[in-house]
């Protein structure tokens, strides 16, 4: 009779480590590898037990890996009721014959919101917060959803997706009164999470419920301030360390590090700065940057000294939120605290801490520096920069020193 055991395929480490869980199926000498659908580190699997086990690695929470384990269960009975119905038939039968007639059987099914919260603890456990963070309010925006659709529903199988599914939930999103680059946010990252369950093993019944939704961000309009509201910005009388004045001052940061991006300011480290230069890496493009620390730089850099590893106090590794959702909560806050500055400025424009960096490049451009410095400076690769260039020359204030105009001054 034919031999089921479940194990890591150990030929086929993903990228991140984990390895395939496989019923190996062994018939008359040739063994088939039967996939399913869950993927794990070597410390999460029970090779005793045959079964999935938490640890600080896991991706899946215990509750979730009681269901995988029970599924798993549920598999190999199939399989194994299978090879006892192929023996009962008295007839010679190949591995295929027992794999062929399963996969006719079943497809790999999902639940939408549990695979969203799979792939969200997923993204968590190697690193990338980011990611699982636009999964998380996505999978919100779609749990909203289902909850008008069908009230006595709190999820649905991913079977049920299709266009008719995206359809109505675009026309959702409209109603809600979101921008349109808003919307397609949502449903690129609906996209993406669907394609990956089809990439685990979801065999979709239906046509690409995507077909006919356009995801592509629209143009829009880049705000800056003028010299005359970064004047007033630097020079208004603000209680000093409040949100407000904490706020302004890691803007003018932002503005005199040549538009430097607010989430690479909160992660800015002491031992980036050497020698009167900044270097980091741009969190967006991992581009290494160098900025030459000016007069004004040094003036923000001083009045928060602190006896953490960060320049500024924004996060507190000791705490126990993640230091992504601090960066998170500080950006809600900053943006804040811009809107009311703004409003008591009486400011045209929406103050927001993307707005430094857009100013930057505005003011930089019309004080005459070449595109090739500004490009330099945001981090843009649009224009090759030799490093001498780079280092020297890509400072918006050191540029105005040089032709002697004044700059802004945050004291």
């Amino acid at each position: 009779m034919a031999s089921i055991k479940l194990l890591l395929n150990k030929q086929r480490m993903l990228n991140d480590g984990r390895f395939p869980l496989v019923f190996q199926i062994i018939h008359r000498r040739r063994k088939v590898l039967h996939y399913t659908k869950y993927r794990v580190f070597q410390q999460q699997f029970n090779n005793e037990s045959k079964e999935v086990k938490y640890c600080e690695s896991s991706v899946y929470s215990m509750k979730e890996i009681k269901e995988i384990n029970r599924e798993l269960k549920r598999e190999y009975k199939k399989l194994k009721n299978r090879i006892v119905e192929l023996e009962k038939r008295g007839e010679l039968y190949s591995v295929d014959d027992i794999i062929e007639s399963e996969k006719k059987r079943s497809r790999y099914s999902y639940n939408l919101l549990q695979y969203i919260n799979m792939q969200i603890a997923y993204k968590k456990a190697i690193g990338k917060d980011g990611i699982a963070a636009a999964y998380h309010s996505t999978g919100v925006s779609l749990k909203k959803y289902l909850n008008m659709v069908s009230a006595r529903k709190a999820d649905i199988g991913m079977e049920k997706v299709d266009c008719r599914f995206v359809a109505g939930y675009e026309d959702c999103l409209y109603a809600q009164g979101l921008a349109r680059n808003t919307i397609n946010y949502y449903l690129r990252n609906f996209r993406t999470i669907y394609n990956s369950a089809i990439r685990q093993g979801y065999k979709p019944k239906n046509e690409n419920p995507f077909a006919y939704i356009q995801t592509k961000p629209c143009k829009t309009i880049k705000r800056a301030i003028n010299k005359d509201d970064m004047k007033e910005l630097s020079s208004v009388s603000l209680p000093v360390y409040s949100g407000m004045d904490i706020a302004r001052d890691l803007y003018l940061f932002g503005f005199y590090a040549q538009g430097m991006a607010f989430v690479d300011i909160v992660f800015l480290k002491k031992k980036n700065i050497h020698d009167g230069i900044l270097s980091y890496q741009r969190h967006k493009s991992n581009q290494l940057i160098h900025v030459v620390i000016t007069p004004q730089m040094q003036v923000l850099i001083d009045k928060y000294a602190n006896d953490s590893e960060y320049v500024f106090p924004v996060i507190t590794p000791s705490s126990s939120t993640t230091v992504y959702d601090q960066y998170r909560l500080a950006l809600g806050r900053m943006n804040r605290h811009l809107k009311k500055i703004a409003s008591r400025l009486h400011m045209n424009v929406r103050l927001t801490t993307y707005t430094a960096r857009h100013t930057w490049a505005t003011l930089a451009r019309e004080s005459g520096a070449p595109i090739s410095i500004i490009s330099a400076g945001l981090g843009l690769s649009l224009i090759h920069i030799s490093e001498p260039t780079r280092l020297g020359m890509i400072s918006y204030a050191v540029f105005c020193l040089k032709k002697k105009k004044k700059i802004p001054s945050s004291a």
